[in-house]
């Protein structure tokens, strides 16, 4: 990658992808951070958190911006649910804010107990600020821009997971644009 050889280093990505699957979209989107080929990998990762039937993710959802005019890159920290029950969805994503904010960059979730602890004894980022926006509805973070696919994941699955606790099996979780007017960051 350091010798801006960009059509060669896709391709071993891509080979690399499809002998390991999912997982290895994740660590390729970590691999590519700050580079013009981190929105791509980042869209085709958060893909892979989808369930055919179920609960499906957008590929614009939790999107790197940035790169390629000069820009610096950032995350859109956002995760809308579009769903035929929206009090549900509310629902759902009031008790995933509980455990976002215990989210840390290398996307390990714990528990509220251990996040006092270990959040102030280590240099791993979380999120400074998770809110509900029960009108769209919509959970954001405030991450300060990061880019940061292992908590991205996280925040996917514990999103997913807390619409199945509600009991909603059908949704389509996306991230609006970044320049959407009640955009609170």
């Amino acid at each position: 990658m350091n010798s801006g050889d960009w059509e060669r280093a896709r391709s071993l990505f891509e080979e690399a992808v499809g002998a390991s699957g999912p997982q290895m979209l994740w660590r390729v989107a970590e691999a590519c951070l700050e580079t013009d080929e981190s929105a791509f990998w980042m869209r085709r990762a958060v893909v892979s958190e989808s369930e055919p039937g179920g609960i499906t993710v957008d590929p614009g959802a939790l999107p790197i911006l940035g790169g390629g005019n000069g820009d610096a890159f950032q995350q859109h920290w956002e995760i809308a649910v579009d769903s035929n029950d929206p009090a549900r969805a509310v629902a759902a994503l009031s008790a995933a804010e509980r455990r976002l904010k215990c989210v840390l960059e290398d996307g390990r979730e714990l528990s509220p107990e251990e996040a006092e602890d270990v959040i102030a004894d280590t240099d791993l980022y979380s999120p400074n600020y998770v809110a509900v926006d029960d009108t769209v509805p919509r959970v954001w973070m405030d991450c300060k821009g990061g880019m940061f696919p292992n908590m991205a994941r996280t925040a996917l699955r514990i999103v997913a997971d807390e619409l199945r606790k509600t009991g909603l099996r059908h949704a389509h979780l996306f991230t609006r644009p970044a320049s959407h007017p009640s955009d609170r960051y």
